[in-house]
Formats: C-alpha cells, structure tokens, sequence
C-alpha cells in the first residue's frame, strides 16, 4: 500500500501492487469466516449445555463488521471533511497507507495469540468423537466385540466419502 501512495504515475506498479493487494485482503475477508466454526466447536465443548448457538456466533460476527465498517467509513469522512485543502493529499496517503497496516499487524497479532490453532483443532475433532462414541447407539450395525479404534476408523473412513 505504501508503494501505490508513494509512486503515484507509474501504471504496471500500480496494476502490480493492486493484484497483491487483492489477495491480502482476500486472506482478511476470509480467515475469520474460516475460524468461525472452530470457535464454535470450541465453545460447544467447554459449555456442553448450550446447543445451537452457531447463527448467534455468526450473526455476531456479521454485525461487529458492519459496524467496523460504518465507524472507519464515518471516521475517514470527519477526517477529510477538517482537513485544509493544502492538507488533503498527504491525508489521503495517510488514511490509505500507514493506518491500514497498522491495524492489519493489530489483527494479525490478535489471530497469533488466538488459542484455537491447528493442533487445538486436531484435539477438538478427537473430541467430538469420542463424545460421538459415548453415546454410540447399539443399532449402528457396531459388535461389541470391536474396539474404540476399529469403530473411530469406521466413522474417520465414513466421513472422509
């Protein structure tokens, strides 16, 4: 973002960094969405009593980015509205370079320190079976001769189809 502020006249730079910025922002849209549901499972493990409360996580989600959204929109206009006009475009450079990526290194350090990691994920999945194998029912074509890993197989190769 830095180098679209500061080599304004160069057309194949311009095109260059916009290409790559395209998949960043693409990486910010999507990784949340994509940690939504481990938040969910996690959640749904360390509270066994509440069932069902994956639209209120989502919901949450979709609301605090609307309303990040509305407040950097209405910021950014009270901000451009008190510039002097002298002002404006190193403002502009301002708004558009140094304060997204500051931000960007907040969020990014955020998602670092968040505990739900891959090997959190492995172990909530584990989880979620043996649960699943608790409360295994007998009419599930399972002898009782077979053991718990001969049944986790069954399920892991059922869920892989």
């Amino acid at each position: 973002m830095i180098t679209v502020a500061c080599v304004p006249s160069n057309l194949p730079v311009f095109l260059s960094m916009c290409i790559l910025l395209g998949f960043s922002v693409a990486t910010l849209f999507l990784l949340p969405w994509s940690m939504l549901p481990d938040v969910i499972d996690d959640f749904a493990l360390k509270h066994p009593l509440f069932k069902d409360l994956g639209p209120l996580f989502f919901s949450g989600y979709a609301f605090c980015n609307k309303l990040a959204g509305g407040l950097s929109v209405g910021l950014s206009t009270m901000i451009l509205q008190r510039v002097f006009p002298l002002l404006l475009r190193f403002t502009l450079i301002v708004l558009f370079s140094p304060v997204p990526i500051t931000l960007l290194l907040i969020g990014m350090g955020i998602f670092h320190t968040y505990p739900v990691n891959e090997r959190k994920g492995l172990q909530l999945e584990e989880q979620k079976y043996e649960d699943l194998f608790l409360h295994w029912p007998e009419s599930s074509g399972c002898s009782w001769g077979q053991t718990m890993k001969e049944q986790k197989k069954r399920i892991l190769s059922v869920n892989k189809l």
